[in-house]
């Protein structure tokens, strides 16, 4: 069951970085609907929420019932200057964190699966529970970012 939610989390974000090297360099600040993220935006979102989500990794690996603090992606973009970021810096950090989240969850044992962080809004959530979040994130902006494409 383990490796099963590897495979789909790897599997996951390479669909995630073919989608995005599939958009060409002109369409990536585009916004094709009024009120909705660029490709960019999204690669960005993509970049600060995976950090989030390896730190989550390691600390429910690393200590005992760790705090999980959740985030507000909605203030994100103009805090951390999304405009002006550069696309591709935030596609490498992707594809480097997904290389070593993935290198690290493949040497976990089985039953670490199950050690837990507390989050502080869902209580009790398990690592298992936390790499499927992570994954179904990650899909979740690949559909996003298939749904820009087709709309530009």
């Amino acid at each position: 069951m383990s490796q099963e939610l590897v495979n789909t989390y790897i599997a996951n974000c390479a669909d995630f970085e073919k989608v995005v090297r599939s958009i060409g360099a002109n369409d990536l600040s585009r916004i094709a609907k009024e009120g909705e993220w660029s490709a960019a935006y999204v690669i960005h979102h993509m970049a600060d929420a995976d950090m989030h989500f390896a730190t989550r990794f390691l600390h429910i690996l690393t200590v005992d019932k760790p705090a999980i603090v959740p985030f507000d992606e909605d203030v994100y973009p103009d805090r951390l200057k999304y405009a002006a970021r550069d696309a591709h810096d935030s596609l490498a950090s992707i594809i480097g964190l997904h290389k070593v989240v993935a290198n690290i969850l493949k040497l976990v044992d089985d039953a670490d699966w199950k050690r837990v962080g507390i989050h502080s809004e869902k209580g009790e959530i398990t690592l298992a529970d936390v790499l499927t979040l992570a994954s179904n994130h990650t899909k979740s902006h690949v559909e996003q970012l298939q749904e820009i494409i087709s709309s530009l």
